[in-house]
């Protein structure tokens, strides 16, 4: 793990220990669910998942223990004030529903059932340093003898985890580490579906915000995929699909900590810069159409790596030969021009042959 939990390498956790190799299981369609929870909510959330065994049927009671000592070692806070925030963030946690959608056989239809995570919270009332927690029978099913559909997670990587959405993010690319078809069996690199930007903003509880993909990017995700690795055990790159000329889905791509692979991810197009305010055929001008070349033909060798079968997109192309027309090479019109009706020629026969 790039950054491990400071001198520790097992964690007190109330008298018992939590090691750093601390495994979780959650049923996909909690996983998969909706909720808009704090990051404080989602730490006590996966504090007491380490409490249950997912392989064993539901015991006779479920009721887990959190104690202030383990809480604080864990998540970095204050012993002196653990004990509050136990309780604090219990209550919270316990009045936020959870939206899961599930397949309704006897109507033939999607529902959304709602749910809650306790049944009952317990805490002493002079501010006692632990509390009970019971898990509600809606949930269990998707805690205990787990059988399929479920994803596991280290817990002890995601700890340092500093966003609700980073651990959701976590918990989603998990969910594709133990199925081979999403793994190429050379380099070891994990690939994600296109996954939704809708799709996690609404389980992520951001439905409605962040409506620009930039400040969504700049906000939510960059933070998030930059904190996955810098703590846990992933490397993660992501690249963006694009419909309508808006971005509207993401292919995450990376490796679990000790698998040697090299992450190989579709550049971005790059961002030209504006023509400046300078007069046509110009010395300004000419030296900006050159940097303008130089940024695309360095976006094309990039493209190459990546699939030596990927080709520079028309639409920079077409910007190549308004920048060699500005410093007047010829030549480099000429064989662009030629170059996009060759293109253009080849996609018409394919889709006469289609």
């Amino acid at each position: 793990m790039k950054e491990s939990v400071e001198s520790h390498s097992e964690l007190m956790n109330g008298g018992s220990v939590v090691a750093d190799n601390t495994i979780v299981a959650q049923g996909n369609q909690l996983i998969e669910g909706s909720y808009d929870i704090t990051l404080a909510e989602i730490r006590l959330l996966w504090l007491a998942l380490t409490k249950i065994d997912s392989k064993k049927p539901q015991p006779s009671t479920t009721e887990i223990v959190l104690t202030a000592p383990e809480y604080s070692a864990t998540y970095g806070v204050e012993l002196s004030n653990a004990a509050h925030q136990l309780q604090a963030v219990s209550e919270s946690l316990g009045s936020k529903p959870i939206y899961t959608y599930e397949y309704n056989v006897q109507k033939k239809r999607m529902d959304t059932v709602l749910r809650f995570w306790f049944s009952q919270i317990a805490y002493g009332s002079n501010n006692g340093a632990d509390v009970t927690l019971s898990f509600s029978d809606k949930v269990t099913p998707f805690l205990y003898d787990l059988k399929n559909e479920f994803t596991q997670m280290n817990v002890f990587a995601m700890a340092k985890l500093d966003s609700p959405f980073a651990f959701r993010l976590y918990s989603w690319l998990n969910r594709y580490r133990y199925f081979d078809k999403y793994r190429n069996s050379k380099s070891g690199v994990i690939r994600t579906e296109n996954i939704s930007i809708e799709w996690m903003k609404e389980r992520a509880g951001l439905a409605g915000k962040y409506a620009d993909f930039k400040n969504f990017r700049v906000r939510v995700l960059d933070p998030a995929v930059n904190a996955i690795n810098r703590t846990t055990d992933l490397t993660v790159r992501y690249e963006t699909v694009t419909a309508v000329r808006k971005v509207t889905h993401i292919i995450f791509s990376y490796i679990v900590e000790g698998d040697k692979a090299y992450i190989r991810v579709k550049p971005e197009p790059p961002k030209l810069p504006r023509r400046p305010r300078v007069k046509k055929d110009s010395h300004a001008e000419g030296e900006w159409a050159k940097a303008c070349l130089d940024k695309i033909r360095d976006y094309e060798s990039r493209l190459k790596d990546y699939d030596k079968k990927e080709e520079l997109p028309l639409k920079f192309l077409q910007k190549q030969i308004l920048y060699y027309q500005i410093i007047g090479n010829r030549d480099a019109v000429s064989y662009i021009e030629k170059t996009i009706t060759e293109r253009k020629s080849k996609k018409r026969s394919n889709s006469e042959e289609e």
